[in-house]
């Protein structure tokens, strides 16, 4: 019960802290026009829904797919609006129960640097997309620099003039941020390196785009 309550805290000062912040609003955003020409996309590793939500927005039908029943039960809250263009499913992201080439792109977007086997994860969305179909993602070369990527959040809120106010919620996720994502840091590769991953799984195409993590993380774009 008590991490259940904790974990509902940190996601809730996730949405908070991130939604007002620059540089993740860049990545997010990057994602989202990434799928412009895609009617159905798969948001793997989809947390919160701040994906999801902009995709539906767009009109696109999202399947968003979390192995976090918390983080999505706040996606289902924030986009209850949209319900008829969304499928959630509570899975593990590396065995998907969709068919062969059913989606149009898929984004992953700081998800595939936990998984202990990320030629398995990125083979499985090889699968389900569809031909000519595009991957947006996003990765993390290493867990080092966490504290210029919190002074980033951290002056994105004082321009806002939101320190004072969410100082609780920086606290909470500053302390979830440091230690979980220094732990959690599986697969750490740079662009180079993913880029041969998903070239030996079939996976054409890939450019680089510009990440404003400090050199941290690099978003690319694929094709199937």
């Amino acid at each position: 019960m008590k991490n259940d309550v904790w974990e509902s805290k940190y996601f809730d000062a996730y949405d908070k802290i991130l939604l007002n912040s620059d540089i993740y609003l860049v990545v997010r955003d990057f994602h989202v026009n990434s799928m412009r020409n895609c009617h159905i996309v798969l948001d793997s590793g989809c947390g919160t829904g701040n994906v999801t939500l902009e995709l539906l927005k767009k009109g696109h039908i999202v399947y968003a797919v979390d192995n976090s029943k918390k983080a999505l039960d706040i996606l289902r809250k924030k986009c209850a609006k949209h319900s008829k263009q969304l499928h959630i499913h509570n899975i593990d992201a590396k065995k998907l129960p969709f068919d062969d080439e059913m989606f149009d792109g898929v984004t992953s977007m700081f998800v595939v640097y936990y998984m202990d086997d990320p030629k398995a994860y990125l083979r499985e969305h090889y699968r389900v997309l569809k031909y000519d179909g595009v991957l947006a993602l996003t990765g993390r070369v290493s867990s080092e620099n966490m504290e210029k990527v919190l002074k980033s959040y951290e002056g994105s809120l004082r321009k806002r003039n939101l320190l004072s106010k969410l100082q609780s919620e920086f606290s909470i996720f500053s302390e979830k941020f440091l230690s979980g994502v220094k732990k959690a840091v599986i697969s750490g590769y740079t662009f180079e390196q993913m880029r041969d991953m998903l070239e030996n799984i079939g996976f054409t195409n890939i450019e680089e785009y510009p990440n404003p993590y400090f050199g941290q993380c690099y978003s690319l774009i694929a094709y199937k």
